[in-house]
């Protein structure tokens, strides 16, 4: 990670005027230590703790300072405006200036340099009325396959994101239970983030917008990418035209939202007035320096690429950052949107980093109660950040630049990627596979999921890790080495260890728990089937000789299977040695027809007849 704060002048050439700019400190001032030792303490104590813990940067350093008190006081006695924002990344503080109080300003030591305010990219996208809500946001969930990470029970919980934006809405049916957990505007100074009388009539739209695609939750018409995660929502955009929307708000909003324990930020905002292309090498915007630094604290930004594609090198920053995560926008189809912005960066890095839908997106309509489509890299963004979140709530040992690893190299273009798709669409479950050891623990008797068991992962070389399952039984935990494993569980009944394999891609599992003791009657499972069947059956009182036979109605048997002396337990499981398995071949090897055929079952001097119904090209979950 690169933090290269010494800054290419802009002045040179340029035309100076009365408006917004940064006034960059050249040094943090003096009790350097002092405020250092006073600053680590408040992180131990803090929200961000935990996060910083993980990312290794627990104790503090000059980021975590606020500009020096007396550098401030001398800016504020030479302009005649208020001071706007600080910045603790930036070492800077923005305020309106004429040219002659810059000229003042250049000439103390303790100022490195004076730069314009940049201008924001956004600008509201064209919206269309989605006339058939139910179905609409599945697509865009399986696409980057956060669906099946949320059958999964991985749902944003326990990650908290922050959002960047417009403002927020909250009345729109699919957002009323969204978790808060703070709010600012940093447009009106206040804590209000929905509409104020003095904000322009569709202020709220777009961040309300991008917000539903990450937290909506109307079961039955719309579900967001990781609603079940908290939120800190920092409006930081004014969308009037009445003077420019600029980025000093956005460095101020992540700034407070670090501060505030967030794990990760969606933004769909960017920045290029005052930035050439050749300036978006990952070290001049100060949007990206921030971002940058904000993730050297565990706090990675997810930001759209932006909507100035396709010429070359026609990203935003700070979707520039190395540490930034930029997403593209693709169609549902999967190809690149026009509007989406490209890569290289300037000093030749591939962006984006990833790519979500951005066209023909879904999201809550602003001022309704139904849903829309529009297009734009601002609703790809949310999509990854839900994505991240997930991955989060399923690895909750990673820190998210790990989280960031795991999506790029496991999207669809990464061996081979461009400056069009980047590495390509994401997918999620792939991700959160990533060198890791996924999936569920079971009874083995009815295949009912088992929640808060531990699961125990040993590697060949001695080495273990484990980790807890979900409400729905699931786990995911990543070893730190490949090869050979076993895996077991504890918590119920009496686990059948599973062995296999562990390399780069990861790999997906189910470990089976026998009850402890069962008399249950025998069981054909999935019944009917297109395919084949699992006979599970337990043995009782000792050991006992068990065989299967499938029968014809004609009487013709087609199948037949023995073992001896199997001990008392539970055979249930669909796994070798456990349930008997017919794949619907006969003795013959040939493929049986669809129909009715009898299973007769035999375990020591007890017969039990089983019902199987075989039907091909019936379809199966």
């Amino acid at each position: 990670m690169v933090f290269l704060i010494l800054i290419t002048a802009f002045l040179q050439g340029f035309q100076l005027e009365e408006g917004l700019y940064w006034v960059i400190f050249s040094d943090r001032g003096a009790d350097l230590e002092q405020r250092l030792e006073i600053a680590s303490t408040e992180i131990m104590e803090g929200p961000t703790a935990g996060r910083r813990l993980i990312s290794g940067s627990i104790q503090a350093d000059v980021y975590d300072l606020s500009p020096y008190s007396r550098y401030v006081y001398q800016v504020e006695d030479i302009t005649s405006y208020p001071i706007r924002t600080s910045s603790r990344y930036l070492n800077a503080v923005s305020v309106r200036l004429t040219p002659d109080q810059i000229e003042l300003l250049l000439e103390k030591p303790f100022v490195q340099e004076v730069r314009p305010v940049a201008v924001s990219t956004f600008s509201p996208g064209e919206e269309i009325p989605a006339p058939d809500a139910y179905g609409l946001s599945r697509s865009q969930l399986e696409q980057v396959n956060i669906l099946a990470l949320q059958q999964r029970g991985w749902i944003g919980s326990g990650i908290v994101i922050g959002m960047l934006d417009s403002g927020f809405e909250l009345v729109h049916p699919c957002l009323q239970s969204v978790d808060v957990l703070d709010a600012w505007d940093f447009v009106n100074n206040d804590s209000i983030v929905g509409w104020q009388t003095e904000d322009s009539l569709n202020q709220p739209s777009h961040g309300t917008k991008t917000l539903s695609i990450i937290a909506g939750y109307q079961p039955g018409s719309f579900v967001g990418g990781a609603f079940n995660s908290s939120f800190i929502l920092a409006k930081t955009e004014d969308v009037s035209d009445e003077y420019e929307q600029e980025e000093d708000f956005w460095v101020a909003g992540l700034e407070w939202i670090e501060a505030g324990g967030a794990d990760l930020v969606s933004s769909s905002l960017g920045y290029t007035d005052w930035y050439e292309p050749s300036q978006m090498d990952g070290n001049t915007a100060v949007t990206t320096i921030a971002a940058d630094i904000a993730a050297s604290r565990g706090l990675v930004v997810w930001n759209s690429a932006g909507n100035d594609g396709p010429g070359e090198t026609s990203l935003v920053a700070p979707a520039d950052g190395d540490s930034v995560f930029a997403v593209g926008a693709v169609d549902g189809s999967g190809l690149i949107a026009g509007f989406s912005s490209r890569g290289p960066t300037a000093d030749g890095r591939i962006k984006p980093d990833g790519c979500a839908r951005g066209l023909n997106s879904v999201f809550a309509t602003y001022g309704g109660t139904g849903y829309s489509t529009g297009g734009g890299t601002s609703f790809a963004a949310p999509l990854v950040a839900s994505a991240a979140s997930c991955i989060a709530s399923a690895h909750p040992e990673w820190g998210m630049m790990r989280v960031f690893e795991a999506l790029r190299v496991s999207s669809d273009r990464y061996s081979n990627p461009d400056n069009t798709y980047g590495y390509g669409i994401i997918d999620a479950l792939k991700a959160v596979k990533h060198r890791s050891v996924i999936g569920e623990v079971r009874r083995s008797d009815t295949g009912d999921p088992l929640s808060l068991c531990t699961v125990l992962i040993t590697m060949e070389s001695g080495s273990s890790v484990q980790t807890t399952t979900n409400d729905k039984g699931f786990f995911a935990v990543e070893p730190g080495s490949f090869g050979s494993f076993s895996a077991t569980s504890t918590g119920w009944g009496s686990p059948i260890p599973y062995v296999g394999n562990l390399d780069e891609d990861g790999l997906e599992i189910v470990i089976y728990v026998d009850p402890l003791s069962s008399s249950e009657p025998s069981s054909v499972y999935p019944n009917p089937s297109a395919w084949d069947f699992y006979g599970g059956f337990d043995v009782v009182a000792s050991a006992s000789d068990v065989s299967l036979s499938i029968f014809t109605l004609a009487n013709e048997r087609i199948f037949y299977e023995e073992r001896v002396s199997v001990v008392p337990g539970c055979y249930r499981a669909p796994i070798a040695g456990q349930a008997f398995y017919w794949n619907g071949l006969n003795e013959d090897e040939e493929q049986v027809a669809s129909g009715q055929y009898i299973g007769m079952l035999r375990i020591g001097n007890s017969v039990e007849l089983l019902n199987l119904a075989l039907i091909r090209g019936m379809e199966e979950d």
